[in-house]
């Protein structure tokens, strides 16, 4: 009888475990993709008019973190995210002139008489941590997801300028905390899923007064759920 109620009780225990194990609520996930970063537009940074204007805007992007369930009603179900992203390096370069001289409406140089352009060209990346609620139904083994929520994220930015002064001026974004947020939508069938989220960015001119290329990514993400 004393071994019975012995081998009953770690029997229970062993379902308790199981079914209340951190891996229940709490679960590894990363992924690996593709973004897309949305400049300033024409005049900051790039000038569509001047010669060698190049920009580098599609980028990889990958990403860590942690998932698990809220609620489950029948075929319904509500997830939490909280990850770091990484949005992999763009670039922007042109043969440039002053402000003064150029009309990003038109993107023409006008009233430019000096004998050479001034090239510069910029690089910069954004990471953050986004963390959304993601709401999800599963049909025939397929779970449907759209997910919404914050970020908080820091972007750089360096550029250099060989101005017609015949110097080299240096432009140093120094990454600061910034807060947007961040919508999308996911396809998963078991720990495989390929998302798709909108980061904002927001374009700031504050503190040193340079701000980064980026006012917001569109992001393409396969992921595996450990």
């Amino acid at each position: 009888m004393k071994h019975a109620v012995i081998a009953a009780a770690l029997a229970m225990a062993s379902f308790a475990v199981h079914a209340d194990s951190i891996t229940d609520y709490i679960q590894f996930e990363a992924g690996i993709g593709a973004s897309h970063v949305a400049d300033m537009g024409d005049g900051t940074w790039i000038q569509q008019g001047a010669p060698n204007n190049k920009e580098k805007q599609n980028t990889p992007a990958f990403m860590a973190g942690f998932t698990g369930p809220i609620v489950q009603r029948g075929a319904f179900d509500l997830r939490w995210h909280l990850n770091y992203v990484y949005i992999g390096t763009y670039t922007a370069s042109v043969d440039g002139v002053p402000d003064t001289n150029y009309n990003p409406h038109t993107h023409q140089v006008h009233d430019f008489v000096n004998t050479r352009y001034s090239p510069f060209n910029g690089q910069g990346h954004t990471q953050g941590v986004p963390f959304t609620l993601d709401a999800g139904y599963t049909y025939r083994g397929f779970r449907f997801g759209v997910e919404g929520g914050v970020w908080a994220y820091a972007q750089s930015w360096h550029e250099s300028l060989y101005d017609l002064g015949n110097n080299w001026d240096h432009f140093t974004r120094k990454a600061k905390i910034q807060f947007g947020y961040v919508v999308g939508a996911n396809v998963s069938r078991g720990p495989f899923s390929v998302s798709y989220r909108y980061y904002q960015i927001r374009p700031d001119w504050s503190g040193n007064g340079t701000p980064g290329l980026a006012t917001g990514a569109h992001v393409l993400m396969g992921t595996y759920r450990f």
